[in-house]
């Protein structure tokens, strides 16, 4: 399969992606900490960067969005690079090689990366901060540990549980922006090709 050409962006577009993306990922944060779900919803942003840039800008993303965390929330949350990285990474070199231009490539994509994800957080979750966060994963990490009795399976048993819900939740999301895009920044989706959205552009 031919690798897939991401668009090539001027500075000037990267300098409006990139802020936009990282703050969809603190607004995602932030609202699940109001509501206190047991979903991520901060990892939008990035992969949104990623599908249209390619692995290493949703890198990148991924790392500015650590620093503004650590800014805001305290020095731990540089950690949360690792994870999201990581699925920056996966999913942008499935991206590249055109796996996610389909439906089944990128539900697996999705699939594939997650366990990866999860055992980075899950090493974060138990070594610093014990297994506990104050968050809605919480209830589900004290469920799985009585039924494990270990403190990183645990952690990553809840995760993995929440990870699948929350790239589902964010994928039906991301694709409802990517359906109203124009072409050429939808071409390692499920929509390139599709002219719908290029229609409402001219």
């Amino acid at each position: 399969m031919k690798d897939v050409e991401f668009p090539k962006l001027k500075p000037a577009n990267l300098a409006a992606l990139l802020p936009t993306c990282v703050a969809l990922n603190y607004a995602g944060g932030m609202i699940r900490q109001m509501l206190n779900v047991p979903l991520f919803l901060d990892t939008g942003g990035t992969l949104l960067a990623t599908f249209i840039a390619g692995p290493w800008i949703g890198l990148l993303c991924a790392a500015l969005n650590a620093v503004v965390m650590a800014i805001t929330l305290g020095p731990l949350q540089l950690l949360t690079v690792i994870p999201t990285g990581i699925i920056a990474l996966i999913v942008g070199f499935s991206a590249k090689k055109g796996y996610t231009k389909t439906w089944l490539g990128l539900i697996l994509t999705l699939i594939v990366e997650q366990p990866f994800a999860c055992v980075a957080s899950a090493y974060i979750y138990t070594y610093i901060y014990g297994g506990f966060s104050g968050g809605g994963l919480d209830i589900m990490h004290a469920v799985f540990m009585q039924a494990t009795s270990s403190i990183f399976a645990s952690s990553f048993i809840s995760e993995l549980d929440t990870g699948f819900l929350d790239k589902f939740v964010l994928t039906i999301v991301l694709m409802l922006i990517f359906r109203a895009l124009p072409e050429k920044y939808r071409v390692t989706t499920p929509f390139s090709g599709s002219k719908a959205a290029d229609e409402e552009y001219e």
